[in-house]
């Protein structure tokens, strides 16, 4: 894997954390190469609640307005490209008080590899998702795959089965919708999807699985953490899964800032929120 040791935090004295409760945000960055930052599309803290047995997905809103460390006020995706993984953990402990200890990191190329590594996922999606997923194709996903611009493209919408460069299509969709709101959905729903297919596999074959995904992520997580972790997996996959998106409905307001338009949120609302779902017992 592609371990990188955790840098400098600046970290929030009382973050909410449980001792039942493991959380690892989920970077989805627009970097497609290796050696490319980019932007934190995706930012996604998956937590295992092993009290209720649940694993909760929670999008954090790329335009939420917050107060990133030593550089003031501005969109939640801009501190992954200010500081990388350990700024948008401190972003997010500071804004929304809920301690983040560890991540994994995926760009383009990864997701869609992690995506295939499962056998791709079955979704349905409407003809308007259909046309743009072509579009994102056409774009920018075929070139970056090395493949034919015109490759893999979808005649309609329907019950579909997407493979690893599709799925990363569809949750990339911006412009069919509710914006930002309905990618986040969507994107929790491939995440889902793909850990459900995971559930159905037997455990040489999940094995297999994370021999290739591995190599595609990057985390501060070591050998020990991650084998810790995956000694748990026989129980976590009997978990149910839950999606909670952040901010929540009627939690903020839309305004133009010094960043262009952007979510002005009601911080305790959702922190009470996210405690609420996320660490109940």
């Amino acid at each position: 894997m592609d371990y990188s040791e955790t840098g400098n935090r600046n970290r929030t004295d009382g973050a909410l954390s449980k001792n039942y409760v493991t959380s690892v945000l989920l970077i989805g960055t627009d970097g497609r190469g290796d050696t490319e930052r980019g932007r934190s599309d995706t930012m996604m803290l998956m937590s295992i609640n092993r009290s209720t047995d649940i694993v909760t997905l929670t999008s954090f809103m790329r335009d939420c307005y917050v107060e990133i460390p030593d550089y003031g006020w501005d969109k939640l995706n801009s501190a992954y490209s200010y500081g990388g993984a350990e700024l948008l953990m401190d972003t997010i402990e500071r804004n929304f008080g809920v301690k983040i200890d560890d991540y994994v990191s995926v760009n383009f190329v990864s997701f869609a590899n992690i995506i295939d590594s499962v056998g791709g996922i079955d979704i349905d999606i409407s003809d308007a998702e259909a046309k743009e997923i072509n579009t994102i194709l056409q774009a920018e996903v075929n070139s970056i795959m090395g493949d034919d611009t015109f490759a893999d493209l979808l005649t309609g919408g329907g019950k579909l089965h997407l493979n690893g460069k599709q799925a990363l299509s569809y949750a990339r969709i911006r412009y069919v919708g509710n914006a930002d709101f309905e990618r986040t959905e969507r994107q929790r729903r491939v995440m889902e999807l793909a850990m459900n297919k995971v559930k159905s596999f037997a455990p040489s074959a999940i094995s297999n699985i994370s021999k290739t995904v591995l190599p595609n992520v990057t985390t501060n997580m070591t050998s020990e953490e991650l084998y810790m972790l995956s000694l748990r997996l026989p129980l976590m996959l009997g978990y149910e899964t839950e999606q909670l998106q952040i901010p929540a409905d009627n939690t903020y307001y839309g305004e133009y800032t010094s960043s262009g338009d952007a979510l002005i949120v009601d911080f305790d609302a959702n922190y009470n929120i996210i405690k609420e779902n996320v660490f109940s017992e």
